[in-house]
């Protein structure tokens, strides 16, 4: 299972109980595999001065300055993002041998994530479910996927 957003990509492994009765089934989680995509705001992009054009007035006397649009940045940022996010899961996926995977992602990016991942991650997605759990503890995440095991 790969539990991501648009600012981390978490890797989580399900562990089956071994031999010894006193062993459940769990989650593992992958933390040499764990992304953490630092995000850019638009103040991190944009400086004060960036985008400020002299505003009309009287002809020989300054003027103000008014600002630029910021001509889509915001949707910008988050393609970036969503694309970095998708290939950190496709090399994951990759590096594990394509296995039949889980993904859960935000409603909000899912349908986007979906036509991002690579072909391969794709093809070997088996489930996805739609949430923000990238900082749910594993005793969390247990509770809620495997109640049934």
């Amino acid at each position: 299972m790969i539990i991501a957003n648009l600012g981390r990509v978490r890797p989580v492994k399900f562990k089956d109980a071994g031999d010894d009765p006193r062993q459940k089934p769990h989650f593992h989680e992958d933390s040499d595999h764990t992304v953490d995509l630092k995000t850019e705001h638009i103040g991190e992009v944009v400086t004060d001065q960036a985008g400020k054009f002299p505003q009309g007035g009287p002809v020989n006397q300054k003027g103000g300055m008014s600002y630029g649009e910021e001509h889509n940045l915001k949707s910008e940022l988050e393609r970036q993002a969503l694309q970095r996010v998708c290939t950190a899961i496709g090399e994951i996926v990759a590096r594990e041998g394509f296995p039949a995977w889980s993904l859960v992602v935000p409603q909000p990016i899912m349908p986007r994530v979906l036509k991002a991942l690579p072909k391969g991650a794709r093809d070997s997605l088996s489930n996805t479910i739609a949430g923000d759990l990238t900082h749910l503890p594993i005793a969390d995440l247990e509770k809620r996927f495997l109640n049934g095991h």
